[in-house]
């Protein structure tokens, strides 16, 4: 709980972390990366993959790859979850340059792509949002879940 070494680049004692997690064995642990190593350790070890690629088009693809890992070590029936990094959103016509891939517009056209994300397999959506003050950050967070999340409840 309270770790202490003694090295000879670092020495530090009763090293700990409050609060403590809530769940049994500590938090749920997702390894991210796209490389075959970091598959391997997702599929092997963690509880959840956050990619940082492959293309939406090869999720599909890489979750049955590492889904049949999981099977061939006899964890194909515990829980796994899916991540992806979505591009960025910005609700309405942005009045400042954004990437063409930033998802923009209405309610409708951002819950739509969303839903493509989702459609790749995965089951958790990391959202990013494109501002130019916390302002504007928290007017967009706050337009999303008035306007959007309602639109992603089924």
């Amino acid at each position: 709980e309270f770790p202490a070494v003694d090295g000879t680049t670092w020495s530090f004692a009763d090293a700990g972390q409050r609060p403590r997690p809530v769940q049994v064995g500590g938090p749920p642990i997702w390894v991210g990366g796209s490389s075959g190593p970091a598959m391997r350790r997702a599929a092997d070890r963690g509880d959840g993959w956050l990619p940082q690629g492959p293309p939406k088009q090869g999720m599909p693809a890489a979750i049955a790859a590492l889904r049949e890992r999981r099977a061939a070590a006899g964890k194909g029936d515990e829980p796994f979850d899916i991540g992806i990094n979505c591009a960025p959103i910005y609700l309405g016509e942005p009045p400042f340059e954004v990437p063409e891939w930033t998802i923009t517009g209405s309610a409708e056209r951002v819950a739509g792509a969303l839903r493509k994300h989702a459609a790749t397999g995965a089951n958790q959506l990391q959202l990013r949002f494109r501002s130019r003050s916390a302002d504007e950050l928290v007017d967009q967070i706050e337009t999303f879940g008035a306007t959007v999340a309602p639109l992603l409840q089924d």
